[in-house]
Order: structure tokens, then sequence, then C-alpha cells
């Protein structure tokens, strides 16, 4: 699967990720949505690059060579997988740990996104 693309309405938090490039950009609350691009914001590396380990089938994913933080006002709304044909998503809420198991082929390159409500998106190629 090619790099997805994660667009974010600024009036109402909504998170879509196109599935299918129609080539237009999204629209919400009757506006366009605003591109989300990996890692261009001012948030910790170590707090939000995910860090990814793997054992034959299974992905483990950890958000941040130190642990992100999960607190109402600061936590990862959701760490994604795209590989291949497929695109997985862990949904994740405040008090949860920053983690996630994701099921891929063996051997597969993968990207791993993560998104944090107040850092935006960030991403890791494993």
């Amino acid at each position: 699967m090619a790099d997805v693309k994660f667009y974010k309405c600024a009036h109402c938090g909504n998170v879509v990720a196109v599935l299918v490039d129609g080539g237009v950009t999204p629209v919400c609350c009757g506006e366009p949505m605003g591109l989300l691009r990996a890692g261009t914001t001012d948030g910790a590396h170590e707090k939000h690059v995910p860090a990814v380990e793997r054992e034959g089938d299974e992905l483990r994913v950890r958000v941040g060579s130190v642990e992100h933080p999960m607190l109402p006002e600061h936590y990862i709304q959701f760490i994604a997988v795209a590989c291949e044909k497929r695109l997985q998503v862990a949904h994740l809420k405040p008090g949860e740990a920053p983690e996630a198991v994701f099921h891929v082929p063996a051997g597969a390159t993968v990207t791993v996104y993560e998104l944090c409500n107040l850092h935006g998106l960030w991403s890791a190629e494993a």
C-alpha cells in the first residue's frame, strides 16, 4: 500500500484516511480538511516516533522510545499500520498504554503511523 493520506477537520477534529485517492481534498464542516504531514510539529521525537518490534507475523508498536503520556489532555488517538493491501488501525483512549499489536505478513515492509492529539501525525518504516 502506498503512503496513506490522513486529513483532519480544523473545526470538529474528525480524521479520515484516504483509501481511494480521487485527487480531491475531503470536506468536513463545510471546509476543506487539512492534510496531516508526519513529523512536522514541535513534539519530542523520542515520545512520538513509533517503535516497532517484529516476531514472525506479529508487529508490536509502542509510541516513542520514551513512553508517550496518555492523559485526557495529551494522548495518542490511534496507531495505524499500512502493509501491502491493508490498513489496520487501533484506536486508543486516555489511560490506555500507547501500544498495539498487529498481524502482518512476515518480512513485509510496513509504514506505521500514530496521531497525537497535540503534536499531530508521526510515522516510521519497518
